[in-house]
């Protein structure tokens, strides 16, 4: 009888396997054999990549029509400028070049190479960069059904729950959507793709996984530095669920993992050189009541079976004290729950769902204690351990094949929920440039552009920090010259210096024109090329000083009269 896709499979029957095998466990257990290495290393069906991906794919397709916002102009019109013989620089200076005021201690060399490609291809044509998100955001997901795979010994229920669970989990959107999540993308596809070649070359021992393991953990550190656990979660994975893997398996693991000590090594003298002694860029006391707060947040995000918010954190979080206790509680049941499995369970799948559910979940989070704000975009690594551990744990019977549909369906509600906000965001960022743009096409070379444009779009970042490379190349077809934009402060780059850099009331009186762009709170866009003689009549009638930060938008307003 042909089985659909979705029809709840038998649990197959344990199969002994080679102690030397990476998936194998302690033969201590009793009865946990699982599959033989053929069927280990066996491929997934042919149907379910591609259900799969086209799921993740549709799911973020009405962001493909979304504008660029906040940090995104700043980015692409720097590496849009940068050429490629200053790419190896990065690798010893932090990407962003202080252009926000201060070194931002970011190396990432290999984020900012995929915008400069992008850059050259795509230009200002948003849907292009956000298609690479898409893309990395597949090559993700692909990684996670091909782990999941692997782990449940070959279930095909588990790799298409943790596949559908991670391809629309909620904390997704912001790093898909988002242009400049991209690091988060690029950097956790990395630290995936060495976790699937580690794995490869601890079971077959040929130097080609080894080294495209040790290549992908060098991209992804250099691409964002939460990459560092990755060698961790595989040695955690290997002496907790593989400790009696016979001796060559170890030799292997152990030239693998002097590599990446190697790849490690490397990226701390990058740092070295480009920050000098390092002091961290975040802090966490006992009694950091944000920091927990943050993490309460973070918890409401990662699990599914949670209040779901599109808020950024809980508005109203338990005490810290409650906050503390929880996680210390969980944290230990975690830690006891393992061995507990392992020695009473029967099924090793068991063992291996609480690994990736509890253990990796702590391991990824734990450094965003330091991480002093808040970004659902930081869970996209540690939603995959969650997916996974999930369909390794629900991806059998028909009864618990029912609860994972429930929880698909919950993601999929709850992404979204999620996506909404950005969509509209970006909507509006959009059609802001567009009209702006038209105006821009009757201008002269002394037009001023005035702008005023809400930083966020409720919680979600719209013009914050954005300009003058907004109105620059190459988001218009027109582009004006950063000294003759004159915005709000707060979407200045480096809003601390906007009078000192801007001198609004002298840009006023040297323009022949101005073009104004004034966007509401509730997204009504009024935008119009005012001409000389109008402009410098309302500007002489502001009071002493002239246009300031203060009046900045009042000033803009009097050119809509209601």
């Amino acid at each position: 009888m042909l089985r659909s896709p979705l029809t709840p499979q038998a649990c197959p029957a344990p199969r002994n396997l080679s102690p030397s095998h990476p998936m194998s466990v302690a033969p201590s257990a009793p009865a946990t054999a699982p599959a033989s290495p053929a069927a280990l290393l066996a491929t997934p069906p042919r149907w379910l990549l591609p259900l799969v991906l086209t799921v993740a794919a549709v799911a973020f397709l009405p962001a493909m029509t979304m504008g660029f916002l906040g940090d995104d102009f700043v980015y692409v019109a720097r590496f849009f400028s940068l050429p490629f013989s200053g790419w190896p620089r990065l690798f010893t200076h932090e990407w962003s070049d202080g252009i926000w005021g201060q070194p931002l201690k970011e190396l990432r060399p290999f984020a900012a190479l995929s915008f400069m490609i992008d850059a050259r291809v795509w230009g200002g044509w948003a849907p292009g960069h956000r298609l690479t998100n898409v893309l990395l955001h597949l090559a993700a997901t692909a990684l996670v059904v091909r782990l999941a795979w692997r782990y449940s010994d070959g279930k095909t229920h588990a790799a298409l729950v943790a596949g559908l669970i991670f391809a629309v989990h909620p904390a997704h959107a912001e790093t898909v959507a988002w242009i400049t999540g991209r690091a988060d993308l690029f950097g956790s596809a990395a630290a995936l793709a060495f976790l699937v070649a580690a794995e490869t070359f601890s079971a077959q021992g040929s130097r080609r996984p080894l080294l495209l393991a040790l290549l992908a953990l060098g991209i992804g550190v250099f691409t964002k530095e939460f990459c560092l656990i990755a060698p961790l979660l595989l040695v955690l994975r290997w002496a907790l669920l593989d400790p009696r893997a016979g001796r060559t398996v170890w030799i292997r693991r152990a030239q693998l993992f002097l590599g990446a000590l190697g790849v490690v090594a490397l990226y701390a003298l990058a740092r070295h050189a480009a920050f000098g002694r390092d002091t961290g860029n975040g802090f966490f006391g006992w009694n950091d009541a944000p920091a927990w707060n943050r993490q309460a947040g973070y918890w409401g995000w990662l699990i599914p079976i949670l209040p779901f918010t599109t808020g950024h954190e809980w508005a109203s979080p338990p005490a810290l004290s409650v906050l503390r206790n929880l996680w210390l509680t969980l944290a230990a049941l975690t830690a006891a729950a393992l061995p507990l499995a392992l020695t009473l369970g029967r099924n090793p799948t068991a063992a291996r769902a609480l690994f990736f559910g509890g253990f990796w979940w702590f391991a990824t989070t734990i450094g965003l204690f330091v991480v002093v704000y808040f970004s659902p975009r930081h869970l996209y690594l540690p939603s995959a351990g969650v997916a996974i551990g999930v369909g390794l744990a629900l991806g059998c019977s028909r009864l618990r094949a029912v609860l994972a549909g429930g929880i698909i369906l919950w993601c999929a509600a709850a992404h979204i929920a999620a996506l909404r906000p950005w969509i509209e965001a970006g909507a509006r960022s959009r059609d802001a440039i567009a009209a702006l743009d038209a105006d821009l096409a009757g201008a002269d070379a002394r037009t001023l552009a005035l702008i005023s444009v809400p930083e966020t779009h409720g919680h979600i970042w719209l013009w914050a920090w954005s300009c003058p490379q907004a109105i620059g190349a190459p988001f218009l077809r027109h582009p004006v010259p950063a000294e003759r934009v004159l915005e709000r402060p707060i979407n200045y780059y480096n809003g601390d210096q906007w009078t000192k850099a801007r001198q609004p009331a002298a840009m006023v009186r040297a323009a022949s024109s101005a073009a104004i762009l004034l966007v509401g709170t509730d997204g009504s866009i009024r935008h119009r090329l005012v001409p000389p003689d109008e402009l410098q009549t309302r500007a002489a009638a502001l009071p002493a000083p002239g246009l300031t930060a203060q009046n900045h938008t009042a000033f803009l307003e009097s050119f809509f009269p209601r």
